[in-house]
């Protein structure tokens, strides 16, 4: 294993450009992740853009509103399930993938650059379905509340608000990200190299 890490070494940089790249060859499912991402994350965003539309409107002397407490199981559910099939569709990632992990590993790679290609992957998926899921969020909170305290309500929303919404809903995608692809890089980590060379889908 000594050697193994003298004579391979997988900067970061190299494994952000590797990680762009599998993402890229492999579009149609890491567009569905991005998609379960940015699905759990709109709902997310809107719910919370909502009751802060709501709050800043009740501050401003209009009626006191509310979100009901319903819309956050509601919202922990679709977070959920996003993470469930993000965990999937990478299970069978590393299903597609058996031979090339396997070459690599043959090529020196070791168990944990296998782990941070594919955490580099999600951490990508996350940053990408993050900033799509708050602008959906963004514009799905003021069709649902606009009618009632106006449109440029957003604008009357403190700067620092808005961008600490933004940071937090964009730390969750990458939360949720990486942590549904835990156990599938943990699996990629571990395969054979000899065996996986042998595998047939």
């Amino acid at each position: 294993m000594a050697s193994g890490e003298r004579r391979v070494h997988l900067g970061y940089v190299e494994a952000f450009r590797l990680g762009y790249s599998h993402l890229l060859r492999r579009l149609d499912r890491s567009t569905l992740n991005v998609a379960s991402i940015a699905l759990g994350l709109s709902f997310y965003t809107s719910l919370l853009l909502t009751d802060t539309f709501y709050r800043t409107y009740s501050t401003l002397g209009g009626a006191s509103l509310s979100v009901e407490a319903t819309y956050y199981w509601l919202v922990a559910i679709a977070l959920t399930v996003s993470v469930v099939g993000i965990t999937n569709a990478m299970l069978i990632s590393v299903q597609e993938r058996v031979k090339e992990i396997g070459t690599m590993k043959c090529l020196g790679a070791l168990d944990r650059h296998i782990t941070l290609l594919f955490l580099i992957e999600a951490l990508l998926q996350g940053i990408i379905g993050g900033i799509i899921g708050y602008a959906v969020g963004v514009v799905a909170a003021l069709l649902t509340t606009g009618f009632t305290t106006g449109f440029d309500i957003i604008l009357r929303v403190p700067v620092t608000q808005n961008l600490t919404l933004f940071v937090s809903s964009l730390v969750l995608a990458i939360v949720l990200g990486t942590a549904a692809t835990i156990y599938p890089a943990y699996r990629a980590s571990r395969l054979d190299p000899v065996e996986a060379l042998r595998y047939e889908l």
